[in-house]
């Protein structure tokens, strides 16, 4: 994979009721796009899920990844919070 130029890290964080196949499907999500999935952790705890993608993408391609993450959390009715860092 080429190295990204203008390096944004973007740590996503999905949140609901705990349902199968959530990581495939926001990796489904990611795939479109350039960037690198550093780490993923998963808690589920009661019934409830929170998923957590540590990613590193293209400055060009943030909105476009908000968006669709937007779609993906209306759709599915999982809440979606993106922290967004410089890479250094």
């Amino acid at each position: 994979m080429p190295a990204l130029q203008n390096e944004f890290d973007a740590l996503i964080l999905l949140s609901s009721n705990d349902v199968p196949g959530v990581e495939e499907s926001l990796r489904a999500v990611l795939e479109p796009f350039t960037l690198k999935i550093l780490e993923v952790q998963k808690i589920a705890l009661r019934g409830r899920l929170i998923v957590g993608f540590l990613i590193t993408c293209d400055r060009a391609h943030v909105q476009a990844i908000e968006a669709d993450l937007v779609d993906f959390g209306a759709s599915t009715g999982f809440d979606v919070a993106i922290d967004y860092s410089e890479r250094v």
